[in-house]
């Protein structure tokens, strides 16, 4: 059986190709599929098959699905408005085209009509189920390190961990999403099933803030806030608008409640327990204080 991953120059597939390799997959068996072949030199140089394959022009997508078996779609990292839907029902087109047996895609748990980002991954799944392929769906928590992104430096420097919401989230590491990942694609039986690849326990605000304070060694209270301070911090950052609107959206989704959602799904499909965020945070101590 060969393996594809799209989106394998990112951080959430290197992850991914570094699980199979671990698990005893043949490189031989493995396709990675990226913009830019040239950050998998290292993949290549062990066996793995490293082809150039785009979203942005679908025309080439079917011959670099080719001989496919399994196909894990990554979604794209581009939060322009009305893009990413696009994209990937062109890859899944694509994957038809070329043989393809069985797309595994990986969603969010928040997965609703609406807002943007939420909506591009419904639309994909809508167009999955909708391809006549055998499928598997994958919808995972936010990552913990979405806190590098800025709210783990600003909360350690001002002592206040900002949120728009008291709800609890249950987000976990990468490489534990790149773990159940691996697991879906060397497995069997995984054909019509939708999975929550989540942390092992939803933490409020308040208590993601303590367990920063507790790491790091400072205190540290969470703050409500509004969406408009929210958006201005995030403005005043200097990010683009449209991924101001994209990284609110999760706040919003956040504060409704939508990413509390707790399974035990990543033990179940990769053999082990998601990490904490205590124990992730311990692990990265240095590269914070560096």
């Amino acid at each position: 059986m060969t393996i594809g991953i799209t989106g394998a120059g990112g951080q959430l597939g290197g992850s991914v190709l570094n699980e199979l390799l671990n698990r005893g997959a043949k490189p031989a068996d493995i396709v990675a599929i990226t913009r830019t072949p040239e950050k998998l030199s290292a993949f290549a140089a062990k066996g793995v098959t490293v082809r150039a394959g785009d979203f942005d022009a679908p025309a080439g997508l079917a011959a670099a699905f080719k001989g496919i078996d399994k196909l894990l779609i990554i979604p794209t990292s581009d939060l322009r408005p009305g893009i990413r839907t696009p994209q990937h029902k062109a890859a899944v087109a694509a994957a038809k085209q070329a043989g393809v047996k069985h797309v595994v895609y990986v969603s969010t748990v928040a997965v609703r009509p609406g807002q943007d980002l939420m909506q591009s991954h419904l639309d994909t799944e809508q167009g999955i189920y909708a391809s006549g392929l055998n499928w598997t769906i994958v919808r995972m928590g936010m990552y913990f390190e979405n806190l590098f992104m800025g709210a783990l430096q600003h909360a350690l420097a001002s002592g206040h961990f900002g949120a728009t919401g008291p709800a609890p989230v249950a987000n976990l590491a990468r490489d534990d999403v790149a773990a159940a990942l691996a697991g879906v694609l060397l497995g069997s039986g995984h054909e019509g099933s939708v999975y929550h690849v989540t942390g092992g326990a939803s933490l409020t605000p308040a208590e993601i803030a303590a367990t920063i304070g507790q790491v790091f060694g400072k205190p540290v209270q969470a703050a409500i806030i509004t969406d408009e301070q929210y958006a201005g911090g995030l403005k005043a950052a200097g990010l683009p608008d449209f991924v101001v609107e994209a990284i609110l959206g999760i706040a919003q989704t956040a504060a409704k409640g939508m990413l509390d959602v707790v399974t035990g799904d990543v033990e179940r499909l990769s053999g082990r327990k998601p990490i904490t965020l205590a124990e992730f945070l311990a692990a990265r101590k240095q590269q914070v204080a560096a």
